[in-house]
């Protein structure tokens, strides 16, 4: 192994590789995905809340038994 390489795995670097600029696009383009995800995580669980709260008047505006409902 030569000096280089050896400095090199020594400091964690990679050789070849260059760093990207520090930026702040990275770090907001990261915020807009976890917010988007958030989102998300919060459509599906109120999209549940709705369903669970609207099955027993459903299921009895249709006329079907209550044990229809277990099946969810």
């Amino acid at each position: 192994m030569s000096e280089t390489s050896a400095s090199n795995a020594a400091a964690g670097r990679v050789p070849g590789l260059v760093a990207a600029p520090a930026t702040a696009a990275p770090d907001r383009r990261r915020w807009l995905i976890l917010g988007t995800v958030g989102l998300a995580q919060l459509m599906v669980v109120l999209d549940a809340t709705i369903v669970n709260v609207a099955l027993p008047s459903a299921q009895r505006a249709l006329g079907f038994p209550s044990w229809t409902g277990s099946g969810w």
